[in-house]
């Protein structure tokens, strides 16, 4: 057997061993409140080969997370050039199809091999409390009799994360996939344990944020009125708040039947119909009301209609100037790829792409209480836009928060943390078809979720903890900037430029951080 280290920025796979930031020792390094990881590569595994890990040394005073590594196949490439003499460098990483090491799990008494490849991920926990220096000792791992004595040299920074998150961070969450790929049912308590284990496995990224919905409607009556039923909605929210969420998202009170079709609904009913009206009339006013009397106001969002298109512009503009007329504390938020309805949101949501080809037209918005976020999605797809596709670069992920910090960007959304597509098996698929009304079209990798449904357990993703590290990265730069703006945005160019220029060569990235955590440390000295 053979075994390499591999930085935690970088994709393994089980048929590589080569990796530009391969080493023979971990050389890992971290803030307080935060992890120092590495990866451990290895080939020539035998089927179901023992396995056990330690650290020995001074960095046996650190707790360290062990997980494997757990393949995933990766069937189609987000955008693959046909000319293969103008394919970039880093997008796409690797043409499909392939396998490739995304999925962590906590680690067992076994590896479970692919072609003879396995790989573990080590996550070495710095407290908040440690002392900043230099910590050697060795990574102990032992494979089917055999032990690798890993040199590791950890690097405790002073800097610590800040407990305060400053960006609202949103993945849409599915219980309905919970429920499926558990076999449990909805209000169970083996539900509700794994319905928190999920969510708080979305904690450690620092999501806080979540969509709500479970308002229970009857009517309408008689005289044409709905009533409304919210215990349901503050069942939930009073536990979401209970594990750290501090925002929420309430259902769009509009939708399109397909992306083709332009009418926005309402209750069914066109949006600009009585019938809409009526429906809006009483539940809004009541949503309101509720909110109000829980103190939740501040902290709740409202979609009026998912991703507007040129042809709805007008109706959706009237549609937000009759939320505001029936409901005016509440903030609305949408999705969108262009700028025809500006006016009719406080919060905007744009692709990262849609933002920087219009961003003088979205800066305008920023009057009053609106805020500019960003959002990724199965695009943008061209120029080399920074995405959280499987084949493109691990650091491309990374980098999506410093979009925030480069733009001042107060948040950002994806659709999907675990909404797995019918008959999808995220080990096996991860290029789902997805249905609608119009046509079935063929999502880009890794899409559809950044959690996967492990034994028992939610498993959580190398693409997950790039996102924590980013979330981490984004505060870092933020906290510098209060003291010295210049010095951070210094550091932020040698990374991150725009949403389409950045750097993905893992060992500068490094550098890069180091510098960036060597500038926070000083801050904290000087405190």
């Amino acid at each position: 057997m053979k075994m390499t280290t591999v930085k935690a920025t970088e994709w393994t796979y089980p048929d590589r061993f080569e990796y530009r930031s391969g080493a023979d020792r971990a050389d890992i390094f971290g803030a307080r409140s935060s992890y120092a990881e590495i990866q451990l590569v290895f080939s020539g595994v035998p089927e179901g080969a023992s396995v056990s890990a330690k650290a020995s040394g001074a960095i046996a005073a650190f707790d360290v997370e062990w997980y494997e590594l757990v393949p995933v196949f990766v069937e189609a490439n987000a955008n693959l050039p046909e000319n293969d003499e103008s394919r970039d460098e880093w997008i796409p990483s690797r043409a499909a199809p392939y396998w490739l090491y995304d999925c962590v799990k906590p680690l067992g008494a076994h590896l479970t091999p692919k072609d003879g490849g396995a790989a573990l991920y080590a996550a070495l926990k710095i407290p908040q409390d440690a002392v900043p220096g230099v910590y050697e000792g060795t990574y102990d791992i032992t494979v089917a009799g055999e032990t690798f004595a890993v040199p590791v040299m950890l690097t405790v920074y002073a800097a610590r994360i800040p407990e305060a998150e400053h960006l609202k961070i949103i993945n849409g969450y599915s219980r309905a996939a919970v429920q499926k790929f558990h076999n449990t049912e909805i209000g169970t308590p083996a539900f509700h344990a794994l319905d928190e284990k999920y969510l708080r496995m979305l904690r450690r990224m620092r999501q806080n944020m979540l969509y709500v919905g479970g308002v229970r409607q009857t009517g309408p009556d008689e005289s044409g009125h709905y009533q409304f039923d919210f215990s349901a909605l503050k069942q939930d929210v009073e536990f979401f708040r209970s594990l750290g969420y501090k925002y929420f998202n309430m259902s769009s009170v509009g939708g399109r039947r397909s992306w083709a079709e332009s009418t926005i609904l309402v209750a069914g009913h066109p949006a600009m119909s009585y019938e809409a009206y009526c429906y809006l009339a009483d539940y809004l006013p009541a949503l309101q009301a509720f909110l109000d009397e829980q103190g939740w106001t501040d902290c709740f969002y409202m979609g009026v209609s998912d991703e507007p298109n040129d042809a709805n512009a007008t109706e959706f503009r009237a549609l937000c100037g009759l939320i505001r007329k029936l409901a005016p504390r509440i903030r609305l938020i949408d999705a969108l790829s262009y700028t025809a309805v500006h006016g009719a949101l406080d919060v905007w949501v744009p692709l990262n792409a849609s933002y920087e080809e219009h961003r003088a037209e979205f800066e305008s918005f920023r009057h009053g209480d609106d805020e500019i976020w960003h959002y990724v999605c199965c695009g943008p797809r061209d120029k080399k836009y920074i995405n959280r596709f499987m084949d493109y670069p691990l650091l491309s992920t990374e980098y999506l928060f410093w979009g925030n910090y480069k733009y001042n960007l107060a948040g950002y959304l994806h659709w999907a943390s675990n909404c797995y597509q019918p008959g999808q098996n995220p080990f096996l698929q991860n290029c789902p078809e997805h249905h609608n009304a119009d046509a079935v079209c063929i999502l880009p990798p890794g899409d559809t979720h950044i959690l996967y449904p492990g034994d028992g357990e939610p498993w959580m993703s190398m693409q997950l903890e790039a996102q924590r590290r980013s979330a981490e990265e984004y505060e870092l730069l933020r906290m510098l900037a209060e003291h010295d703006k210049a010095r951070a945005d210094e550091i932020c160019a040698k990374g991150f430029r725009s949403f389409r220029d950045v750097e993905y060569d893992p060992n500068r990235f490094e550098a890069i951080r180091r510098e960036l955590l060597a500038a926070c440390s000083a801050l904290t000295a000087n405190a």
